[in-house]
């Protein structure tokens, strides 16, 4: 079965593939130690966060 709308696929792609490198040149690259600190249940901030989300130490 043939598509009766061969260019609008390939439209469809071309677009998707512009918007998903815009998106990557533009955007900026993610922090993952600027989270705010994990909350305690009910206790407000937590005095200490766990090893495995600390930001790691320059020694």
């Amino acid at each position: 079965m043939r598509s009766k709308f061969p260019w609008a696929i390939a439209l469809f792609w071309a677009v998707v593939l512009a918007l998903l490198v815009l998106d990557w040149r533009a955007g900026t690259p993610h922090d993952r130690f600027a989270e705010p600190p994990p909350l305690a249940l009910g206790n407000g901030p937590a005095a200490d966060a766990g090893h495995c989300s600390l930001a790691p130490s320059s020694r």
